[in-house]
């Protein structure tokens, strides 16, 4: 049996665990300066501010494996909640590739990433995939949306949707679909208020102000 067949396929999706916290994994990103890789998730799944807080591997429907994704960087991006995990040190056995996990499907289990265009208008319909609920989708209900959390942190330039979410979702992958297997990224869910107002951090904040490209199908 060839190496290949023994990988664990890291997607967008897929839990990360530490050890205060459950999260999703956003995307594949490579740095645009140096020869860099990445995962994008959320800042607040750092468990302590400041800290190079490591990262592991949990499949949905399952807990945390000690298979290891990578550490966070130090970069702190203020009122946009998003972290790049440095995945230099990701344990061999775990292959990261630029799809979405949607295991819930029989036939399209796996989602590939093309580039497109964002949305940008209201009432589109926009999607997740995250550890806690899944695939979900809903429409987008408002842009610019300024969201206070209750330790007096704003983030800002959000996207609000209709989408089912939960916690242990955060981080995880945001996306339009172009037809039944195939989805353009749109950023990474950030936050809920209850559990039909989702809120989306959309891609051009990330790769602007992380300094960074999306891996993806092409």
């Amino acid at each position: 049996m060839e190496k290949r067949d023994l990988d664990i396929l890291v997607l967008g999706g897929d839990g990360l665990f530490t050890e205060l916290n459950i999260c999703s994994v956003g995307f594949l990103a490579t740095a645009k300066n140096e020869a860099k890789s990445y995962i994008v998730t959320t800042e607040h799944c750092r468990d302590i501010h400041g800290d190079k807080t490591k990262f592991f591997y949990g499949a949905w429907n399952e807990n945390s494996t000690n298979e290891l994704i990578g550490s966070m960087s130090l970069d702190e991006f203020d009122i946009y909640d998003f972290g790049l995990i440095d995945i230099s040190n990701m344990s061999e056995s775990l292959k990261p590739l630029p799809e979405i996990r949607n295991t819930d499907s029989e036939q399209f289990r796996q989602l590939r990433t093309n580039n497109g265009i964002p949305v940008s208008s209201h009432g589109v319909h926009l999607c997740k995939s995250g550890y806690s609920t899944h695939v979900t989708c809903g429409f987008v209900k408002a842009f610019d949306f300024i969201l206070y959390a209750s330790d007096g942190i704003h983030y800002s330039e959000l996207i609000m949707t209709s989408m089912l979410s939960q916690k242990g979702d955060n981080g995880g992958a945001a996306f339009a679909y172009s037809d039944l297997s195939t989805v353009i990224l749109n950023g990474i869910y950030v936050a809920e208020i209850g559990n039909v107002n989702s809120m989306i951090l959309p891609l051009s904040i990330i790769t602007v102000y992380g300094d960074i490209e999306p891996i993806t199908d092409k």
